[in-house]
């Protein structure tokens, strides 16, 4: 797993304690399903979905702040949506993401586009270089394979099971 970075080696338990291991070191509540799993050129890898960004920013104290769009654009011929985040964290660190999404359907992809900046920024500045569920549009079909399901109610032995589950309160991180 370290030096491969696939997880198809792990059993489904293995999986799920790995998935529970990474939720809480990073203080996520794994019972919201933070990270989703996709296979990727052969690597069965975890990626971090909305809730993983948005809890990590609630805990941080990210601020984001959207720069620039949501906005169409035109690059090599094609129609995209594009928007840029700031991200910003009380020690005065920025970091800045752009996202494009493909103007494909109208009603949402200015939503897509600022959520996707939000998300990258997010991850970006907190050290997290992992996917996030909207990088996936970008990558081509043929190197995508079909998502693993992992059970978590087998994650943990009686014994070590966490005394509680609850995600964290958004304004007691902040506070």
């Amino acid at each position: 797993l370290v030096t491969r970075g696939d997880l198809s080696d792990l059993t489904p338990a293995e999986r799920a304690r790995h998935y529970i291991n990474t939720c809480e070191g990073l203080g996520l509540n794994p019972a919201s399903q933070p990270f989703s799993f996709l296979t990727l050129q052969g690597k069965l890898v975890m990626y971090a979905n909305r809730g993983a960004s948005d809890q990590l920013a609630a805990m941080h104290r990210v601020n984001r702040r959207i720069v620039r769009g949501p906005e169409e654009i035109t690059l090599g011929g094609q129609k995209l949506v594009i928007a840029v985040c700031e991200a910003s964290m009380p020690n005065g660190r920025v970091e800045t993401s752009i996202a494009t999404v493909p103007m494909t359907d109208p009603a949402n992809v200015l939503m897509k586009a600022e959520t996707k900046s939000k998300r990258r920024a997010t991850l970006s500045i907190l050290g997290l270089g992992c996917l996030d569920e909207m990088e996936l549009e970008t990558i081509p079909a043929s190197a995508q394979g079909p998502a693993v399901q992992v059970d978590l109610s087998r994650a943990y032995d009686r014994d070590d099971a966490p005394a509680q589950l609850a995600a964290p309160d958004a304004l007691a991180a902040f506070a």
